[in-house]
């Protein structure tokens, strides 16, 4: 398989390329079905390399010298570890089933097919990202998914809000992505390299500059923040659902939006060697959790509902690495991107039904119309919830929250985790029983969900609800224990609690998750008498976030905008610059229409005149 790895990226990026430029010939239809092919190339070929070696030691391909400047040099090369793998199979699977799905989703767009030529540019960029043995190629990756996000979350841009989200989320992530490279400018400085096995090796051999590496760590953390909406830099996504549903399911849930928790375990060995700012991780993710938990009991859009929700999972994922439990963290990466895409385009189906209507307060009644859509959703809110014993995310979510106890400062961390497990429960069910409960509050259209759509919901509500059962946790004897000890060569084993300490922490992540549905329920029962979380205008404004950063950064960069282009502008430079410069060519001007007088004498006397001055220029020369 060494010799194939680059057809996991390269069959995407092909499929893009075609559909650009050849799409208009065979139309809209063709061109989603070469998109589906081409994302369906690169999940056969990841499923190729578990059955090909993947599984069992480092695969490596180096496919040519991008670039070389005297003796450095970096290449596009393409290795894949077990950590890679895991990420290969959530980006590539979960991208397919997605594809699919939007094959009639997306039917007769009027975008559709820009729609599929940068659905598949995105997941070159994101396999690319994940394939990546370098730096620079790592960037490469990470830019290319910027971009199509950006282009996507704005695809119907004819309506100018949409144009407006797609715009803040590409300025937003602009500040992470320049920390980024920052970060890695420090690195090729530093350590003269930007391969990241040398890299790795470097760490440990040459003496550790705690000042450089904290600096450098502290700017990876706000690329990864600001790719995977943390705090401070989380305003970005609810706005991003201006996208359709099934960008949101790919790009805003499964994939690009883990990359920042990826980019810190792929990192793990810088950050290691510098433990108060991998705590700091953590406590990002804490406070994340806690604040998108509370923001989405206050919202009405479905879509930002399952936004804020998708903040406060990442949430968790952060808080798994920061406590140093990294194969947790990769275990519910792979469950949120599962359940999260699944409730993305459940939502979107939901939404065709009430004819584009996002609001949940006009919703209701939907599970005795479209039964197997209840379903589905029903497998992915339970998931989300954090079901005990039955969902995947009990194995995998709970286990984060009870290793976070074992940590410094583990009190902390373990409260605010457990606060967003009642939350997640609340706001969850708060959406679900607004939706497909009760009685109908406005006409539910027919929109039938075809076999190709169906198939990927099926799909992802099983893994919802089964791929937990692939790691028990660690205590449980006679069960599957699979994933932790395959990654462990990697990224090591988290440390747990154990004991009677273990059995009560997670009683209690039991009880809030259970305590949290109930309240979702009770707040659904709220909402329709009339009163109810979303009437609280802290909690529907998202904290008050948005207005803060457009108190303090959007309108001061107005004002001071303003004043340039009022004052250094318009007094300095078309004033004083521009004007000078029009005043002196206009005496230029003047000055030599003096000598166009119409006389033929005196222009030939001019030209005599300079004749004689060449000549005697050329004398004086030699």
């Amino acid at each position: 398989m060494n010799h194939w790895l680059w057809l996991i990226p390269g069959a995407p990026l092909l499929g893009a390329a075609l559909n650009a430029v050849c799409g208009g010939w065979w139309g809209p239809r063709n061109s989603a079905r070469l998109a589906v092919l081409a994302l369906g190339v690169s999940a056969a070929s990841v499923i190729a390399l578990w059955f090909g070696g993947g599984a069992t030691h480092d695969l490596q391909q180096t496919l040519y010298t991008w670039m070389a400047v005297g003796d450095w040099r970096v290449t596009v090369g393409l290795r894949v570890d077990r950590v890679t793998l895991v990420m290969l199979s959530v980006a590539s699977w979960v991208g397919f089933l997605i594809h699919l799905f939007s094959y009639r989703f997306m039917a007769d767009d009027y975008g559709e097919r820009r729609y599929f030529v940068y659905l598949n540019l995105f997941v070159f960029g994101m396999l690319s990202f994940v394939l990546a043995d370098n730096l620079i190629l790592i960037y490469l990756g990470w830019e290319v998914m910027g971009l199509c996000s950006y282009a996507l979350v704005a695809h119907w841009y004819r309506e100018a809000h949409n144009a407006w989200c797609g715009r803040k989320a590409f300025v937003v992530t602009r500040i992470g992505d320049t920390a980024l490279a920052l970060a890695i400018f420090l690195i090729f400085a530093h350590y003269h390299t930007v391969a990241l096995a040398p890299l790795f090796a470097a760490l440990h051999t040459q003496p550790v500059d705690a000042t450089l590496l904290t600096w450098i760590a502290l700017l990876v953390l706000l690329g990864a923040a600001g790719k995977s909406a943390q705090l401070p830099l989380s305003p970005w996504l609810p706005d991003a659902m201006a996208g359709p549903s099934t960008v949101s399911a790919l790009i805003h849930a499964a994939t690009m939006v883990t990359a920042g928790v990826y980019l810190i375990i792929r990192l793990h060995p810088l950050f290691q060697l510098v433990p108060e700012v991998l705590w700091l991780v953590g406590l990002v993710g804490a406070l994340t959790l806690t604040f998108s938990g509370l923001a989405a009991l206050g919202q009405y859009d479905i879509k930002r509902v399952i936004a804020y929700s998708t903040i406060s999972q990442i949430g968790y994922m952060f808080l798994g690495v920061g406590i140093g439990a990294y194969g947790l963290a990769l275990f519910h990466l792979a469950v949120h991107a599962c359940f999260k895409s699944l409730l993305f385009m459940s939502a979107g189906a939901a939404i065709k039904h009430f004819d584009g209507d996002h609001d949940i307060r006009h919703m209701g009644g939907l599970g005795k119309r479209a039964p197997y859509l209840r379903a589905v959703f029903l497998a992915g809110a339970m998931a989300l919830a954090a079901v005990p014993l039955i969902t995947a995310a009990f194995y995998s979510k709970d286990a984060i929250i009870e290793a976070a106890w074992a940590a410094p400062q583990g009190w902390l961390l373990w409260g605010l985790a457990i606060i967003g497990a009642v939350l997640t429960g609340a706001y969850t069910f708060r959406l679900y029983f607004m939706v497909f409960a009760g009685a109908p509050r406005s006409p539910i259209k027919d929109y039938a969900l075809t076999g190709s759509m169906k198939l990927p919901l099926g799909i992802l509500a099983v893994a919802s609800i089964g791929l937990g059962f692939v790691q028990f946790p660690s205590d449980w004897p006679h069960l599957p224990h699979l994933l932790l000890p395959w990654l462990a060569p990697e990224v090591g084993l988290p440390t747990m609690p154990h004991g009677t300490a273990s059995v009560v922490l997670m009683l209690l992540g039991m009880a809030a998750s259970l305590l949290g549905i109930y309240w979702g329920w009770r707040l659904a029962r709220a909402e329709l008498a009339g009163r109810g979380s979303g009437r609280l205008a802290v909690l529907s404004s998202g904290l008050y976030l948005d207005a803060i950063y457009d108190a303090l950064i959007v309108r001061p960069c107005f004002t001071l905008a303003r004043a340039l282009r009022d004052g250094a502008e318009a007094l300095i430079f078309n004033a004083a610059v521009v004007g000078s410069l029009v005043l002196a060519l206009r005496g230029g001007h003047r000055a030599l229409s003096t000598t166009q007088n119409g006389s033929a004498a005196r222009y030939a006397a001019l030209m005599a005149l300079g004749v004689v001055a060449m000549l005697g220029y050329l004398l004086w020369l030699y």
